[in-house]
């Protein structure tokens, strides 16, 4: 029978504060405060002596004071669809580049297309008092957010653009993209094309099939989609 050994005592201690620092460095707490956050008026020797206790003692700063005194907290929030989406990584990477390039540090969730935990997520993140909020949005009603845009969260929408508030938005041309991209097969001579799309409440699917659509109808020929009659198809418009 395998024996389990057993810790007797405590696997995780306590963090080290500014007044352990300031204990270890025989300094006070203010000149701790000065050091940690860069302030002039300390000597040479001094600071030597802070640094090297903060590091013996393994001290990281508390930013939450330091939030509460300058109300911001140079982070961002990332409300995605899916990071398993393979569209999703490159835009999380791509945010959290520029983020970091401006010393701002990334917080990302998915909402798996669900209205509710998208809310969920939006709002606990704005909760952690996050300086910028991007939001790929699931749902189609964003008024939620006002107070937090009103309290001055900068937002932007992307992919999709904000359901009944005023916002900026990053989209891409889905309905050019799609009329252009049916333009190019009608040009090599293909007739019988059809669309197979998202649902269709869905803003990017929606302006898909309207691309689609508007290429057949500029060649003259009828539209497919899925539910079409099997027999002759029928123009659309």
């Amino acid at each position: 029978m395998a024996h389990i050994a057993r810790r007797t005592e405590p696997r995780y201690g306590t963090r080290p504060t500014m007044k352990d620092v300031a204990a270890r460095a025989g300094v006070g707490l203010k000149t701790v405060s000065r050091v940690v956050n860069g302030e002039p008026g300390v000597t040479p020797d001094t600071e030597q002596r802070v640094r090297e206790s903060i590091e013996a003692l393994g001290f990281r700063r508390n930013d939450s004071a330091r939030v509460l005194r300058k109300g911001r907290t140079a982070t961002v929030g990332l409300v995605l669809e899916d990071l398993a989406d393979p569209f999703y990584g490159p835009l999380s990477r791509a945010v959290e580049e520029v983020a970091r390039a401006h010393g701002a540090l990334l917080f990302n969730g998915s909402s798996a297309e669900d209205p509710e935990r998208e809310q969920e997520l939006a709002l606990a993140l704005c909760a952690r008092r996050v300086d910028g909020l991007i939001v790929i949005p699931a749902g189609d009603d964003h008024r939620y957010l006002e107070p937090e845009m009103r309290a001055g969260v900068a937002t932007v929408f992307v992919d999709r653009p904000a359901g009944r508030i005023d916002a900026d938005a990053v989209l891409s041309d889905c309905f050019g993209g799609a009329r252009a991209g049916v333009a190019h097969l009608i040009a090599h001579g293909h007739r019988r094309i059809g669309f197979i799309g998202d649902r269709p409440r869905i803003h990017t699917a929606a302006e898909r099939l309207r691309g689609y659509r508007a290429a057949m109808e500029d060649a003259g020929l009828p539209s497919w989609t899925p539910g079409s009659p099997s027999g002759p198809p029928v123009r659309s418009g």
